[in-house]
């Protein structure tokens, strides 16, 4: 068995040359051999090495600094509308040395089936991995096949639980990740493989076998199909194995063109009904604090890394409420938002009842032991496989149509991902609706749960408060007859303008060399487009006439396949969307609005041979849902203002600040600086607070970068333990007065790397409630992740309450009954700061008047409101400091008598 050697120092590319502008102004996008990702055949080079990766349509001329001098690449290919450039350092700048490359990779490169063939090989291996290695000892079967047994493991392979216990782990990832992902390897269900022999390349899906042998008997570590690809082939004895476990969803959001394509089986007021039910529930769960609805399950199989990566997240995984920070609560409702595409509804990304998993024949499980069955007509979902196994006729041919799931769903294979809805039919059978994205109208299927699977449960208000309810949430009501024809029962003439073979032409039977790619890459920049273009017309079409469109070029499986494998001309399929746009554009066709961008209009043309612009549709159903969703969206803006401006911090912070009042005072000061920071202002120094002179090294910063820097610099000047204590006084100060201000001091996150993120000022905070006992603790134990409270909480000897009502008291005690002005509340205000704001030795008499709890002073005169519960009616208490804003304060007493 072969290694990869110790880990490489994580470093971004930038650091090397700091006087480099903007990556954004390159042009491109680099990645570095001192990057935190591990590139397992890039590290047998042992060699520096930067990958420049640009869109097909653009020309780049990469800074020196990043291709080590060299005139041209060593390595070109090309994936999707990206072309990747390769630059490894040589002794000789002068030559990339393209055979030094596949010396030291062992990889040996044909253009049999031309460049686009090759880019997708390339693109498998020359690409970060977490799990992967270089093996001497890897036994590897292929099964004896028939036609059909060869359609239901297609894309499908075994893999032995031995094979992954052994597979390693990139040392660059953090302990607590690496420990996660052997915990994970040694109980997964299913992965993405690749393997990599002489023979060539194999690739896809597989299911674990507990125990895994060939037709002899004979244990071996993978048992695939004889689909190996031979494009790349790795010479030598030594097989390279990577490795990434699946994970299927128990949640969906439907996409624009599945809506579309399935509708009217998805109607509007339905979609809104269930739009409507998640906003309730995301509502109720910031009210409750309970973050299963909030942000989505955090469970036990999240490595502690990825939760402490964001500060928000760690914080509600601690038990942290939503509503006691200002800065959370608008945040989670900005993320919220933000998933309905808030700024652009045309994505249509809306929340339905459903899972997402990946599709594999029950044969591939029964060979792997599973105890897989799987009736005709049947689909068993299996939520910790991450898998929707099928019955293996059905894939290729089922009972009630003229062809099986695969090809039905658009040629799907067993590494293809499908979106499931169970419903009730109108019949009152449970039904599971099964789809594929991107699709075409008509590519589904409707099969029957089977009695054990995994159905997702629709949660709401009343599932969470009534179990009796789930059974109703979980098979909502549908009909299956209102959906579009299926594609296996309606005649389609298709022009045919894509031709299969064209593609492989590109490059064939050429040696590999930089610029034999270029033709590759010319054909990825003629197509770039081509894809979506089309699948924008099949919307238009569907959602305005309810059908394909009469003769459409291809269909739709065919220009995936030529965008994204075969390179296969598409320039007749870009040039009939353009016509066909105009077509429905000169024959005043309304559209509705949500797909007007989606039109094929050439926005380069002169303005007399532009296309009338598009009419809009009145009362389309998608205009209809459209304005459900602005106005769904308009009540969440309304609730998030409302709720972020209730929100307040449990009374434990406030005393366990107070009781430190000098680190108040700096928690004060910390707040101005990052506001300074923010706006880009100057704060007077005082004698806590200064602004570094190199206010102007910020300024070509973005907001939130510069606020970060600016917080470290000022917490850098105090001791470290007394950090803490500092940022507790920062939030704690942030809520003084009737009118909070921003609380993100304590909240922002570390400095970006090639990893991540540091960790920042708002995980220092989670420590610091931690300490006080505010938050739970968190723990990773054998890869599971942990809560509890903390063991020791520091309780303060103070309590803390706020007084409102002071300026208006102090009013009445020097002017009675005159009016209260404007300039007289002003002055009133400027004088509780004045004569009230810091140490205090001061007595009061608590009181309750009706519902209201008046404190009094000695003297008789009142003091103010008190809000909250924590005096009583009676209590006499010593007021023993306080800060003081728009006339309300913020004061740390002691009871007397109470």
């Amino acid at each position: 068995m072969g290694g990869r050697g110790a880990a490489k120092p994580g470093a971004m590319l930038l650091a090397l040359w700091p006087d480099l502008p903007d990556p954004a102004a390159w042009g491109y996008n680099v990645t570095t051999h001192l990057g935190a990702a591990n590139y397992p055949f890039l590290e047998r080079l042992n060699r520096p090495w930067t990958l420049i990766t640009y869109p097909v349509a653009a020309t780049v001329t990469p800074r020196p600094a990043h291709t080590f001098g060299l005139d041209e690449p060593t390595l070109r290919w090309v994936n999707g509308d990206q072309a990747n450039d390769l630059y490894v350092a040589q002794a000789d700048a002068s030559s990339a040395d393209t055979g030094a490359f596949f010396a030291a990779t062992g990889l040996d490169l044909s253009l049999h089936k031309g460049g686009f063939v090759l880019s997708k090989r390339l693109s498998r291996i020359l690409r970060p991995y977490q799990a992967s290695g270089f093996y001497d000892d890897v036994a590897v079967a292929y099964m004896e096949q028939d036609a059909n047994s060869t359609k239901v493991w297609d894309g499908a392979g075994l893999i032995s639980r031995a094979m992954l216990e052994r597979i390693e782990v990139d040392p660059n990832l953090s302990p607590e990740k690496q420990a996660h992902l052997r915990t994970e390897l040694r109980h997964t269900r299913r992965v993405e493989f690749t393997v990599m022999t002489a023979a060539g390349q194999d690739k896809g899906h597989a299911i674990v076998a507990e125990e895994l042998r060939d037709a002899a008997g004979n244990p071996v570590d993978f048992l695939l199909p004889e689909d190996t690809k031979r494009a790349v082939r790795l010479t030598g004895d030594h097989t390279f194995v990577g490795i990434a476990p699946v994970h299927g969803k128990q949640q969906m959001r439907l996409d624009i063109q599945s809506l579309i394509n399935l509708y009217p089986f998805f109607s509007e007021d339905q979609l809104l009904s269930w739009l409507d039910d998640e906003g309730q529930l995301f509502q109720e769960g910031i009210a409750s604090g309970d973050i299963g609805s909030v942000m989505g399950r955090i469970d036990g199989n999240t490595p502690l890394a990825d939760v402490k990566a964001w500060p928000l997240r760690e914080y509600l995984a601690s038990a942290g409420h939503p509503l006691w920070f200002a800065g959370h609560t608008r945040s989670l409702f900005n993320q919220h938002l933000q998933r309905l595409n808030a700024s652009t509804l045309e994505k249509l990304r809306l929340p339905i009842p459903g899972a997402r998993h990946y599709v594999m024949p029950a044969a591939v499980g029964r060979r792997a032991g599973l105890d897989i069955v799987v009736g005709r007509s049947q689909i068993h979902i299996d939520a910790h496989a991450g898998t929707a196994w099928v019955n293996d006729d059905d894939w290729i041919e089922l009972q009630d149509g003229a062809d099986g799931i695969a090809g039905i769903l658009g040629g799907a294979d067993n590494d293809d991902a499908l979106w499931l809805f169970p419903f009730t039919d109108h019949d009152d059978t449970h039904k599971v609706l099964a789809w594929r994205s991107p699709n075409q109208s008509g590519e589904y299927v409707v099969l029957e749960p089977t009695a054990d699977s995994d159905i997702p449960v629709w949660e709401t208000s009343a599932v969470l408060s009534n179990v009796e309810a789930n059974a109703a949430t979980s098979f909502p009501k549908a009909d299956s007859r209102t959906l579009p024809p299926r594609v296996d029962r309606v005649q389609t003439s298709y022009l045919d303008l894509v031709q299969d073979d064209a593609g492989t032409a590109i490059d064939s039977g050429r040696d590999y060399s930089v610029t034999a790619m270029d033709d590759a890459i010319a054909r990825a920049q003629a197509n770039q487009g081509a894809l979506g273009m089309y699948c924008n017309t099949l919307m238009l079409d569907k959602a305005v006439f309810g059908r394909l469109p009469s003769n459409p070029p291809a269909p739709l499986e065919d220009v995936i396949d030529a965008s994204v494998k075969t390179g296969a001309d598409l320039s007749a399929v870009i040039g009939w969307n353009y016509d066909h746009s105009r077509e429905l554009l000169e024959a005043g066709v309304p559209i509705p609005s949500l797909l007007h961008n989606r039109l094929s209009v050439a926005r380069d043309l002169p303005p007399e041979e532009q296309p009338p612009r598009p009419r809009f549709t009145q009362d389309h159903w998608l205009d209809r849902l459209e304005q459900g969703i602005h106005s769904h969206i308009d009540k969440l803006r309304t609730a998030r203002d409302a709720a972020a401006a209730s929100a307040r911090p449990p009374d434990l912070l406030f005393d366990a600040a107070f009781a430190d009042t000098e680190a108040l005072q700096l928690g004060r000061a910390l707040n101005s600086h990052v506001a300074a920071a923010l706006k880009m202002e100057t704060v007077a120094p005082t004698q806590f607070d200064r602004l570094r002179d190199a206010q102007s090294d910020l300024a070509h910063e973005k907001p939130l970068e510069r606020a970060r820097r600016s917080a470290e610099d000022f917490l850098a000047r105090f001791h470290p333990d007394r950090h803490s204590a500092i940022l507790r006084g920062a939030l704690a100060a942030a809520y003084i007065g009737e009118t909070p201000t921003s609380d993100i001091a304590g909240w922002l996150q570390g400095a970006k790397t090639a990893a991540g993120r540091t960790t920042g000022i708002g995980n220092q905070t989670i420590d610091a409630l931690r300490e006080i006992g505010l938050l739970d603790e968190l723990q990773e134990i054998e890869g599971r992740l942990l809560s509890y409270p903390r063991a020791e909480i520091r309780r303060s000897r103070y309590r803390t309450v706020q007084i409102t009502g002071v300026d208006d008291a102090w009013h009445a005690a020097h002017y009675g009954s005159d009016k209260l002005t404007t300039a007289r509340r002003q002055h009133a205000r400027q004088q509780v700061k004045a004569r009230l704001e810091g140490e205090l030795d001061l007595y009061l008499t608590v009181r309750r008047e009706g519902d209201a709890l008046i404190v009094y002073s000695a003297d008789g005169q009142r003091f103010g409101v008190i809000e909250g519960d924590r005096l009583v009616d009676g209590e006499t208490i010593r007021l023993r400091y306080a800060l003081a804003e728009k006339g309300t304060l913020r004061v740390v007493v002691q009871s007397v008598n109470g």
